[in-house]
């Protein structure tokens, strides 16, 4: 339910039942050191996955795996800025808004970082908004307070299938024909279909396959092997210049 006192239930519940390891997917990045400080005094390791955790002592946990957030803003940022020129367009005023996701999760601090370093780049890039929370609202709000937004940055792809729902409801377009730029984060299976109908200009892959590089964690664990720290996973990003119906095929979510 997206709830971190759920989470923090359901540790206290695994150190009881006195399990090997704990995976942990967290929802925030806070708030997190008592419990583990439980599972350390425990004996149990924990492993984090997908979202990081701020903490000011690093052995409460023993390896994380997830996604790179910050390259992922970065890559989507030059990805725009490719575009643009291939568009004619690199030297004009761009006009953005953002529609955030869950705020202080390490995807949201991440890819909001790695698309302001991007910013810092192009002095004909403005940031007019940025809003989290539902999606297709905040997507109006947009619209009824800016004439020209030229691109909007989703910061998954759900919130863009919002964001197209409410754009088409204002009476424009969006997508490689239209007068908006939509691109995203994620790359799930919908938002490749969204890309096919020509709704969405491209998103910017968030690999969920962490169990597979969990396991291998474990397996190096239980051999008293050491594991680094930090374990990104291999990202790409897909835009309608590909061929996503092939793509699609081979995709696993």
């Amino acid at each position: 339910q997206q709830k971190q006192e759920n989470q923090i239930k359901a540790i206290r519940s695994f150190i009881q039942q006195d399990v090997d390891y704990i995976v942990v997917a967290p929802v925030v990045e806070t708030g997190w050191e008592t419990v583990l400080e439980e599972a350390k005094e425990a004996g149990i390791p924990v492993i984090l996955s997908d979202r990081q955790m701020q903490l000011s002592d690093d052995s409460l946990y023993e390896a994380w795996v997830g996604g790179n957030f910050v390259k992922e803003g970065e890559t989507c940022g030059d990805w725009l800025a490719d575009y643009l020129e291939k568009q004619g367009r690199a030297d004009e005023e761009i006009n953005m808004v953002t529609i955030q996701g869950t705020i202080g999760a390490s995807a949201q601090v991440g890819r909001t970082e790695g698309m302001e370093n991007k910013l810092k780049e192009h002095s004909n890039w403005n940031m007019l908004d940025k809003q989290s929370g539902e999606f297709t609202q905040a997507m109006e709000s947009f619209l009824k307070s800016y004439d020209d937004i030229d691109v909007v940055i989703c910061e998954n792809d759900n919130e863009a299938f919002g964001a197209i729902d409410a754009i088409k409801a204002a009476g424009k377009t969006c997508g490689p024909e239209g007068d908006i730029i939509v691109v995203s984060f994620d790359s799930v299976k919908a938002a490749f279909e969204s890309m096919i109908a020509g709704d969405l200009n491209a998103t910017f892959e968030c690999n969920p396959l962490h169990g597979p590089r969990v396991a291998e964690i474990i397996q190096k664990l239980e051999k008293g092997e050491e594991v680094e720290k930090i374990q990104y996973v291999d990202e790409a990003y897909f835009d309608t210049s590909m061929d996503l119906e092939e793509i699609l095929k081979t995709r696993a979510y």
